[in-house]
């Protein structure tokens, strides 16, 4: 056991020893790390008992793994595998294990800056005024952040991904999570803010991210989410409404930012009958005309009737209208029949930034991605609507792959298109490739989701 004295001064070293700064000789254990190994876009689950408490990652062979005192699974990993540096997932610290020792590197050593910006990035202001740039991976693969992809689209999350990357787009959105510390924050709101941020980040590990992690968070917060996951402006909706009851910030932002008020007028018809009872046609009730104003996240424009014609990828063959005749749906005076009778609908405030959905699909349909309505859309780059003018700066399109099987539905492809301000460019994203856009040439595919952004006019 050792004498009283010789004890205290064993427990003096062992205080010292946990304390020790980033110099130290203990610290040579940090050359063990290995960068190219690491992943953080998974769901932070020890790999062992699958739990969500205190996890850590191995830095050297990139397990996660809970606790690090004696005999949990990264302290006994530390001493039958040899790996000594572990990073705590929420904390960002880092331990030396089994010595249980803290590196207090105070940001000096840059491989634990990076790793800890790989797994929660940070911004200035002059990174987020000088982005989108030209950045480089640890492969020094060159990417631009702010539009790169995912790599988990082909698992059919690729509806979930263009909303994620849309929702990155919006500026006044995009900096509340670059810049604001959001921790304290609703878990869902932390969880958006993890995403956006990875995907502004000049410093990514790979020129990809992974939204896997994300989409097992809100599966679990709503299981009925998986029944939405393929229409993107279904996750639009839900994503703005669960941000909206969850945050009082985002509430704010998110109302000055998306919000629009419709007024809908309802005029009622009355059936007029002949002698015999029979209906012979029926007569508008303007007596009864009623008015309504609600709000909106986004407007829903219908398509035309499209012609009987066999599926096809030619543009040529397609029918097309301009996004301006669909819009006059809006404008007051054009009515909509349904079975009560007509409505009309009135912007009465248009909001920053406005989202159009195009609506291509009857979800009632056994076969609704085959009998989609595949007309397309023209549409310029700005637009003039009940005299705001706007840009666009995100455009959601659809393809398929096809099936030769009669009574199978084809499946959907999405993919977004999103405006470089700094290169003046349209970069389309599907998945972990990313193309240039010709501008002209951006209405050649089926739209499905838009966002336009209002111009200030004193910057015109």
């Amino acid at each position: 056991m050792g004498s009283f004295a010789e004890r205290r001064n064993d427990n003096s070293m062992s205080s010292v020893r946990k304390r020790a700064k980033y110099d130290e000789p203990s610290y040579a254990f940090l050359e063990t790390i290995d960068e190219r190994k690491l992943d953080f876009d998974f769901e932070k689950r020890c790999s062992i008992t699958l739990s969500l408490l205190n996890c850590y990652c191995c830095l050297v062979c990139g397990k996660y793994l809970r606790g690090r005192r004696e005999n949990t699974p990264a302290f006994l990993h530390s001493v039958n595998e040899d790996h000594h540096v572990f990073i705590n997932f929420n904390s960002l610290k880092v331990y030396l294990l089994p010595d249980d020792v803290e590196v207090e590197d105070k940001g000096k050593i840059q491989v634990l800056v990076r790793i800890r910006n790989a797994i929660r990035p940070f911004f200035t202001k002059e990174e987020i005024n000088n982005s989108p740039h030209a950045c480089f991976d640890l492969n020094n693969q060159e990417y631009t952040n702010g539009f790169i992809g995912f790599n988990n689209s082909a698992s059919g999350n690729d509806s979930l991904n263009v909303i994620l990357l849309l929702l990155s787009h919006i500026i006044p959105l995009r900096d509340y999570f670059l810049l604001q510390d959001y921790l304290k924050e609703h878990e869902i709101v932390q969880r958006l803010g993890i995403i956006v941020r990875k995907l502004w980040s000049p410093r990514l590990f790979k020129p990809y991210i992974s939204s896997e992690e994300f989409l097992a968070y809100v599966s679990v917060v709503d299981p009925k989410i998986s029944s939405k996951v393929s229409d993107p402006r279904q996750i639009f909706i839900w994503l703005i409404n669960n941000l909206v009851k969850k945050s009082s910030s985002l509430r704010r932002i998110l109302g000055d930012t998306f919000q629009g008020n419709v007024q809908v007028a309802t005029i009622p018809i009355k059936p007029v009958l002949d002698l015999n009872g029979d209906v012979v046609k029926f007569q508008r009730e303007t007596s009864h005309e009623n008015h309504v104003t609600v709000p909106f996240w986004s407007l829903s424009l219908d398509l035309p009737p499209t012609p009987l014609f066999k599926d096809s990828h030619n543009a040529n063959d397609l029918p097309q209208v301009k996004i301006e005749d669909l819009l006059k749906k809006y404008n007051g005076s054009q009515e909509q029949q349904f079975a009560q009778g007509f409505k009309k609908y009135k912007l009465t405030r248009l909001p920053k930034y406005l989202i159009l959905h195009f609506n291509r699909f009857d979800r009632k349909n056994t076969l609704p991605v085959k009998s989609r309505n595949q007309t397309l859309v023209q549409f310029s780059q700005r637009m003039e609507f009940l005299g705001s003018k706007y840009t666009l700066v995100a455009n959601v399109v659809h393809d398929t792959i096809g099936t030769t099987a009669f009574d199978d539905d084809d499946k959907s492809i999405w993919r977004i298109q999103l405006f470089n301000s700094t290169k003046r460019q349209w970069v389309e994203l599907g998945g972990t490739i990313n193309r240039l856009k010709e501008r002209e040439l951006l209405f050649l595919q089926e739209t499905y989701m838009q966002a336009w952004v209002r111009d200030d006019p004193t910057k015109e």
